[in-house]
Protein backbone atom coordinates (compact mmCIF):
# COMPACT_ATOMS: atom_id res chain seq x y z
CA UNK A 1 0.00 0.00 0.00
CA UNK A 2 1.20 3.53 -0.80
CA UNK A 3 2.54 5.45 2.22
CA UNK A 4 0.89 8.84 2.75
CA UNK A 5 2.76 11.85 4.10
CA UNK A 6 -0.24 13.97 5.09
CA UNK A 7 -3.84 13.56 6.22
CA UNK A 8 -5.38 14.88 3.01
CA UNK A 9 -3.73 12.12 0.97
CA UNK A 10 -5.01 9.45 3.35
CA UNK A 11 -8.51 10.93 3.29
CA UNK A 12 -8.66 10.48 -0.50
CA UNK A 13 -8.06 6.72 -0.16
CA UNK A 14 -11.52 5.12 -0.43
CA UNK A 15 -10.25 1.93 1.20
CA UNK A 16 -9.73 3.79 4.50
CA UNK A 17 -12.15 5.36 6.99
CA UNK A 18 -10.79 8.28 9.01
CA UNK A 19 -12.76 10.60 11.29
CA UNK A 20 -11.54 14.21 11.38
CA UNK A 21 -12.55 17.39 13.19
CA UNK A 22 -14.09 18.64 9.93
CA UNK A 23 -17.16 16.41 10.41
CA UNK A 24 -20.11 18.64 11.27
CA UNK A 25 -23.12 16.31 11.71
CA UNK A 26 -23.87 13.20 13.72
CA UNK A 27 -25.20 11.52 10.57
CA UNK A 28 -21.87 12.00 8.78
CA UNK A 29 -19.96 10.88 11.87
CA UNK A 30 -21.98 7.67 12.12
CA UNK A 31 -21.58 7.00 8.39
CA UNK A 32 -17.78 7.12 8.59
CA UNK A 33 -17.67 5.05 11.77
CA UNK A 34 -19.95 2.38 10.35
CA UNK A 35 -17.69 2.22 7.28
CA UNK A 36 -14.67 1.81 9.58
CA UNK A 37 -16.36 -1.01 11.50
CA UNK A 38 -17.07 -2.86 8.23
CA UNK A 39 -13.49 -2.64 6.89
CA UNK A 40 -11.24 -5.71 6.69
CA UNK A 41 -8.78 -5.93 9.55
CA UNK A 42 -5.89 -4.81 7.34
CA UNK A 43 -7.64 -1.61 6.30
CA UNK A 44 -8.67 -0.91 9.90
CA UNK A 45 -5.01 -1.04 10.87
CA UNK A 46 -4.08 1.45 8.16
CA UNK A 47 -7.00 3.71 9.11
CA UNK A 48 -5.99 3.66 12.78
CA UNK A 49 -2.36 4.25 11.90
CA UNK A 50 -3.00 7.35 9.80
CA UNK A 51 -5.60 8.62 12.27
CA UNK A 52 -3.12 8.33 15.12
CA UNK A 53 -0.24 9.66 12.99
CA UNK A 54 -2.02 12.85 11.87
CA UNK A 55 -4.69 13.39 14.56
CA UNK A 56 -3.16 11.85 17.67
CA UNK A 57 -5.96 9.33 18.23
CA UNK A 58 -7.14 6.12 16.57
CA UNK A 59 -10.49 6.03 14.77
CA UNK A 60 -12.68 4.81 17.69
CA UNK A 61 -11.16 7.47 19.96
CA UNK A 62 -11.81 10.14 17.33
CA UNK A 63 -15.43 9.00 17.05
CA UNK A 64 -16.14 9.79 20.69
CA UNK A 65 -14.07 12.98 20.73
CA UNK A 66 -15.90 14.37 17.70
CA UNK A 67 -19.24 13.16 19.05
CA UNK A 68 -18.61 15.01 22.31
CA UNK A 69 -17.67 18.14 20.36
CA UNK A 70 -20.84 17.98 18.26
CA UNK A 71 -22.93 17.49 21.39
CA UNK A 72 -21.26 20.44 23.13
CA UNK A 73 -21.66 22.66 20.07
CA UNK A 74 -25.36 21.92 19.73
CA UNK A 75 -26.25 21.71 23.43
CA UNK A 76 -28.53 18.75 22.70
CA UNK A 77 -28.18 15.01 22.84
CA UNK A 78 -28.51 13.33 19.46
CA UNK A 79 -31.33 10.87 19.24
CA UNK A 80 -29.49 8.38 17.05
CA UNK A 81 -26.38 6.85 18.54
CA UNK A 82 -24.60 3.68 17.69
CA UNK A 83 -26.35 0.90 19.62
CA UNK A 84 -25.17 0.05 23.13
CA UNK A 85 -22.25 2.49 23.01
CA UNK A 86 -22.70 3.43 26.69
CA UNK A 87 -22.39 -0.23 27.71
CA UNK A 88 -18.89 -0.71 26.34
CA UNK A 89 -17.11 2.66 26.38
CA UNK A 90 -15.17 3.59 29.50
CA UNK A 91 -14.76 7.21 30.56
CA UNK A 92 -11.79 8.81 32.34
CA UNK A 93 -11.74 8.42 36.11
CA UNK A 94 -12.88 11.54 37.99
CA UNK A 95 -11.01 12.91 41.02
CA UNK A 96 -12.77 15.64 42.99
CA UNK A 97 -10.73 17.36 45.74
CA UNK A 98 -7.92 14.80 45.49
CA UNK A 99 -5.33 17.39 46.55
CA UNK A 100 -7.40 18.33 49.59
CA UNK A 101 -7.67 14.70 50.62
CA UNK A 102 -3.93 14.16 50.17
CA UNK A 103 -3.15 17.27 52.20
CA UNK A 104 -5.59 16.27 54.93
CA UNK A 105 -7.81 19.32 54.48
CA UNK A 106 -10.63 16.84 54.06
CA UNK A 107 -10.06 13.43 55.61
CA UNK A 108 -12.82 11.38 54.01
CA UNK A 109 -13.11 10.22 50.39
CA UNK A 110 -16.08 8.52 48.73
CA UNK A 111 -15.47 6.29 45.69
CA UNK A 112 -18.28 5.52 43.23
CA UNK A 113 -18.58 3.30 40.18
CA UNK A 114 -20.14 0.11 38.86
CA UNK A 115 -19.55 -3.15 40.70
CA UNK A 116 -16.29 -4.52 39.31
CA UNK A 117 -15.14 -1.15 37.97
CA UNK A 118 -12.04 -1.05 40.17
CA UNK A 119 -13.22 1.06 43.11
CA UNK A 120 -11.37 -1.06 45.65
CA UNK A 121 -8.20 -1.01 43.55
CA UNK A 122 -8.41 2.78 43.36
CA UNK A 123 -8.82 2.91 47.14
CA UNK A 124 -5.85 0.61 47.75
CA UNK A 125 -3.56 2.95 45.81
CA UNK A 126 -4.31 5.59 48.46
CA UNK A 127 -4.07 3.44 51.54
CA UNK A 128 -1.37 3.98 54.12
CA UNK A 129 -0.77 3.87 57.85
CA UNK A 130 -3.21 6.73 58.39
CA UNK A 131 -5.98 5.59 56.02
CA UNK A 132 -8.88 3.29 56.87
CA UNK A 133 -10.65 1.75 53.86
CA UNK A 134 -14.33 0.88 54.31
CA UNK A 135 -16.25 -1.16 51.73
CA UNK A 136 -19.98 -0.55 52.11
CA UNK A 137 -20.72 -4.13 51.02
CA UNK A 138 -19.38 -5.22 54.41
CA UNK A 139 -22.22 -3.44 56.20
CA UNK A 140 -24.73 -6.14 55.33
CA UNK A 141 -24.81 -9.15 57.67
CA UNK A 142 -21.54 -7.98 59.16
CA UNK A 143 -21.98 -10.16 62.25
CA UNK A 144 -21.32 -13.22 60.06
CA UNK A 145 -17.95 -11.82 58.99
CA UNK A 146 -16.54 -9.76 61.86
CA UNK A 147 -16.79 -10.08 65.61
CA UNK A 148 -16.91 -6.86 67.58
CA UNK A 149 -13.37 -7.55 68.81
CA UNK A 150 -12.18 -7.84 65.19
CA UNK A 151 -13.91 -4.59 64.31
CA UNK A 152 -12.30 -2.87 67.28
CA UNK A 153 -8.87 -4.10 66.17
CA UNK A 154 -9.09 -3.29 62.45
CA UNK A 155 -11.90 -0.79 61.78
CA UNK A 156 -12.29 2.13 64.16
CA UNK A 157 -15.18 3.67 62.26
CA UNK A 158 -17.10 0.41 61.78
CA UNK A 159 -16.61 -0.50 65.44
CA UNK A 160 -17.83 2.88 66.66
CA UNK A 161 -20.91 2.67 64.42
CA UNK A 162 -21.96 -0.86 65.36
CA UNK A 163 -21.08 -0.31 69.00
CA UNK A 164 -23.20 2.85 69.14
CA UNK A 165 -26.07 4.20 67.06
CA UNK A 166 -25.74 1.41 64.49
CA UNK A 167 -25.98 -1.41 67.04
CA UNK A 168 -29.37 -2.50 65.67
CA UNK A 169 -27.68 -3.23 62.31
CA UNK A 170 -25.11 -5.61 63.82
CA UNK A 171 -26.85 -8.77 62.65
CA UNK A 172 -26.17 -11.97 60.73
CA UNK A 173 -28.20 -14.17 58.41
CA UNK A 174 -30.13 -15.76 61.29
CA UNK A 175 -31.58 -12.39 62.35
CA UNK A 176 -32.06 -11.01 58.85
CA UNK A 177 -35.47 -12.55 58.15
CA UNK A 178 -36.95 -10.91 61.22
CA UNK A 179 -36.25 -7.36 60.02
CA UNK A 180 -38.31 -5.64 57.28
CA UNK A 181 -36.27 -4.47 54.27
CA UNK A 182 -37.30 -0.84 54.81
CA UNK A 183 -35.80 -1.00 58.30
CA UNK A 184 -32.54 -2.60 57.21
CA UNK A 185 -31.23 -2.35 53.62
CA UNK A 186 -33.06 0.91 53.00
CA UNK A 187 -31.59 2.55 56.10
CA UNK A 188 -28.23 1.03 57.08
CA UNK A 189 -26.28 2.64 54.21
CA UNK A 190 -27.76 6.09 54.71
CA UNK A 191 -27.30 5.98 58.46
CA UNK A 192 -23.71 4.79 58.15
CA UNK A 193 -22.68 7.43 55.58
CA UNK A 194 -24.20 10.16 57.74
CA UNK A 195 -22.36 8.72 60.73
CA UNK A 196 -19.09 8.48 58.78
CA UNK A 197 -19.18 12.15 57.82
CA UNK A 198 -19.55 13.24 61.43
CA UNK A 199 -17.07 10.65 62.72
CA UNK A 200 -14.38 11.84 60.30
CA UNK A 201 -14.81 15.41 61.50
CA UNK A 202 -14.18 14.25 65.06
CA UNK A 203 -11.12 12.14 64.14
CA UNK A 204 -8.90 14.40 62.07
CA UNK A 205 -5.78 12.34 62.82
CA UNK A 206 -6.86 9.67 60.35
CA UNK A 207 -8.14 9.48 56.75
CA UNK A 208 -11.10 7.39 55.61
CA UNK A 209 -11.98 5.94 52.20
CA UNK A 210 -15.53 4.66 51.69
CA UNK A 211 -16.47 2.87 48.48
CA UNK A 212 -19.56 1.13 47.17
CA UNK A 213 -22.43 1.31 44.72
CA UNK A 214 -24.75 2.13 47.59
CA UNK A 215 -23.62 5.76 47.61
CA UNK A 216 -25.27 6.66 44.31
CA UNK A 217 -28.14 4.23 44.85
CA UNK A 218 -29.26 5.77 48.14
CA UNK A 219 -28.19 9.41 47.78
CA UNK A 220 -29.93 11.17 44.89
CA UNK A 221 -28.34 14.55 45.62
CA UNK A 222 -24.59 14.70 44.85
CA UNK A 223 -24.26 18.01 46.70
CA UNK A 224 -24.43 16.03 49.96
CA UNK A 225 -20.80 15.08 49.28
CA UNK A 226 -19.43 18.41 48.01
CA UNK A 227 -17.44 19.08 51.20
CA UNK A 228 -15.54 15.81 50.83
CA UNK A 229 -13.29 14.12 48.26
CA UNK A 230 -15.21 12.13 45.64
CA UNK A 231 -13.62 9.77 43.10
CA UNK A 232 -15.69 8.18 40.31
CA UNK A 233 -14.46 5.21 38.29
CA UNK A 234 -15.23 5.59 34.59
CA UNK A 235 -15.01 1.89 33.76
CA UNK A 236 -17.87 0.82 31.49
CA UNK A 237 -20.64 -1.54 32.53
CA UNK A 238 -19.49 -4.32 30.20
CA UNK A 239 -15.87 -4.19 31.31
CA UNK A 240 -16.98 -4.04 34.96
CA UNK A 241 -19.19 -7.11 34.59
CA UNK A 242 -16.47 -9.07 32.81
CA UNK A 243 -14.14 -8.30 35.72
CA UNK A 244 -16.74 -9.48 38.23
CA UNK A 245 -17.36 -12.73 36.37
CA UNK A 246 -13.65 -13.44 35.96
CA UNK A 247 -13.08 -12.76 39.64
CA UNK A 248 -15.90 -15.10 40.66
CA UNK A 249 -14.84 -17.76 38.16
CA UNK A 250 -11.70 -18.28 40.21
CA UNK A 251 -13.83 -19.07 43.23
CA UNK A 252 -16.98 -20.81 42.01
CA UNK A 253 -17.84 -21.77 38.43
CA UNK A 254 -21.47 -22.45 39.33
CA UNK A 255 -21.76 -18.90 40.60
CA UNK A 256 -20.49 -17.64 37.26
CA UNK A 257 -23.20 -19.58 35.42
CA UNK A 258 -25.79 -17.93 37.66
CA UNK A 259 -24.24 -14.54 36.92
CA UNK A 260 -24.49 -15.19 33.19
CA UNK A 261 -28.20 -15.89 33.58
CA UNK A 262 -28.59 -12.67 35.55
CA UNK A 263 -26.66 -10.63 32.97
CA UNK A 264 -29.74 -9.56 31.01
CA UNK A 265 -31.52 -8.32 34.11
CA UNK A 266 -28.38 -6.57 35.30
CA UNK A 267 -28.05 -4.90 31.91
CA UNK A 268 -31.54 -3.45 32.28
CA UNK A 269 -30.73 -2.25 35.78
CA UNK A 270 -27.49 -0.77 34.44
CA UNK A 271 -29.34 2.02 32.65
CA UNK A 272 -30.81 3.12 35.95
CA UNK A 273 -27.43 2.89 37.69
CA UNK A 274 -25.65 4.71 34.87
CA UNK A 275 -28.11 7.60 35.06
CA UNK A 276 -27.39 7.94 38.76
CA UNK A 277 -23.61 7.80 38.25
CA UNK A 278 -23.88 10.30 35.39
CA UNK A 279 -25.68 12.66 37.73
CA UNK A 280 -22.63 12.59 40.00
CA UNK A 281 -20.23 12.92 37.04
CA UNK A 282 -22.05 15.99 35.76
CA UNK A 283 -22.18 17.58 39.19
CA UNK A 284 -18.52 17.09 40.11
CA UNK A 285 -17.23 17.18 36.52
CA UNK A 286 -17.86 20.92 36.30
CA UNK A 287 -15.95 21.73 39.48
CA UNK A 288 -12.56 23.49 39.39
CA UNK A 289 -11.49 21.02 42.07
CA UNK A 290 -11.88 18.07 39.66
CA UNK A 291 -9.29 16.42 37.45
CA UNK A 292 -9.74 13.50 35.03
CA UNK A 293 -7.37 10.62 34.35
CA UNK A 294 -7.63 7.69 31.99
CA UNK A 295 -7.34 4.30 33.60
CA UNK A 296 -3.60 3.70 33.45
CA UNK A 297 -3.79 0.19 32.05
CA UNK A 298 -6.29 1.22 29.36
CA UNK A 299 -3.89 3.89 28.10
CA UNK A 300 -1.06 1.34 28.06
CA UNK A 301 -3.18 -1.03 25.98
CA UNK A 302 -4.12 1.72 23.52
CA UNK A 303 -0.48 2.75 23.15
CA UNK A 304 0.59 -0.81 22.46
CA UNK A 305 -2.18 -1.32 19.89
CA UNK A 306 -1.13 1.89 18.16
CA UNK A 307 2.45 0.61 18.08
CA UNK A 308 1.28 -2.63 16.46
CA UNK A 309 -0.51 -0.65 13.74
CA UNK A 310 2.59 1.46 13.15
CA UNK A 311 4.79 -1.61 12.77
CA UNK A 312 2.21 -3.23 10.51
CA UNK A 313 2.03 -0.27 8.14
CA UNK A 314 5.82 -0.17 7.98
CA UNK A 315 6.15 -3.96 7.38
CA UNK A 316 8.12 -4.20 10.62
CA UNK A 317 7.61 -7.79 11.76
CA UNK A 318 10.56 -7.54 14.14
CA UNK A 319 8.94 -4.52 15.79
CA UNK A 320 5.74 -6.49 16.37
CA UNK A 321 7.77 -9.33 17.89
CA UNK A 322 9.44 -6.81 20.22
CA UNK A 323 6.02 -5.53 21.32
CA UNK A 324 4.83 -9.06 21.99
CA UNK A 325 7.92 -9.89 24.05
CA UNK A 326 7.75 -6.59 25.94
CA UNK A 327 4.08 -7.02 26.84
CA UNK A 328 4.59 -10.66 27.79
CA UNK A 329 7.23 -9.56 30.33
CA UNK A 330 5.19 -6.64 31.73
CA UNK A 331 3.73 -7.72 35.07
CA UNK A 332 1.76 -4.47 35.43
CA UNK A 333 -0.62 -5.42 32.62
CA UNK A 334 -3.47 -7.77 33.55
CA UNK A 335 -3.45 -11.22 31.96
CA UNK A 336 -6.73 -10.30 30.23
CA UNK A 337 -5.26 -7.27 28.42
CA UNK A 338 -1.93 -9.00 27.92
CA UNK A 339 -3.64 -11.78 26.00
CA UNK A 340 -5.57 -9.24 23.92
CA UNK A 341 -2.39 -7.39 22.88
CA UNK A 342 -0.48 -10.59 22.13
CA UNK A 343 -3.42 -11.81 20.04
CA UNK A 344 -3.26 -8.58 18.00
CA UNK A 345 0.49 -9.06 17.54
CA UNK A 346 0.03 -12.59 16.24
CA UNK A 347 -2.83 -11.48 13.99
CA UNK A 348 -0.70 -8.68 12.52
CA UNK A 349 2.21 -11.03 11.92
CA UNK A 350 -0.02 -13.47 10.05
CA UNK A 351 -1.41 -10.66 7.90
CA UNK A 352 2.11 -9.44 7.06
CA UNK A 353 3.02 -12.90 5.77
CA UNK A 354 -0.05 -13.21 3.53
Amino acid sequence: MVKYTDLEQAMHDSSLAIITWNITTQKELNRVYVKYKSLPKRQKRFSDYYSNEFLGHNVPEMYFLVKDKLTADSDIFFEKELPNEKYVVSEPDLYYKEDRFNSGETNICFILGHSGSGKSMMARTLEGDDIEHIELDDLLLIKDHFSMDELREHYDMFYSFFNGEGAKYYIGATERDRIPKEEYEDKVFVDFVDFAMEYAKQHRDKKYIIDGIWIYLYFDDPSVFEDYAVFIKGTSFLKSKIRVMKREMQRDKETVQDRKKMFGRETRNYLLDEDKIDKYRRYFGNSPYTIFREEKEDRTVINELNSIDSCFVNDDADGIMEIMNRVNANNEISSWNKQAIIHECKSALIELRI
